[in-house]
């Protein structure tokens, strides 16, 4: 499934992801997700759950609709990984 929705998400996902200086493992601790997930999400290969959509607006500090908006192709990574604790 490709769709150029998924893609503005995912590049909108990743833009604040790198934004707060989150790793792909690290944020899909925080909103209870694998690290695949989050780059299956980010490269637009996956859809999302409105639930989740939510979850991921609230720990990124954005509304769900800024998720959504278009987005250039964000490129960047984060290397150090830091574990969430609870």
């Amino acid at each position: 499934m490709y769709h150029k929705e998924f893609v503005n998400l995912g590049n909108n996902v990743k833009k604040y992801r790198l934004q707060r200086g989150l790793t792909q493992e690290a944020f899909a601790e925080k909103i209870g997700k694998t690290a695949n997930y989050i780059s299956q999400l980010e490269n637009g290969h996956k859809g999302i759950q409105l639930t989740t959509l939510f979850d991921i607006a609230r720990e990124l500090g954005v509304l769900a609709k800024d998720l959504l908006e278009p987005c250039e192709k964000v490129e960047g990574k984060i290397h150090n990984y830091n574990k969430v604790h609870h």
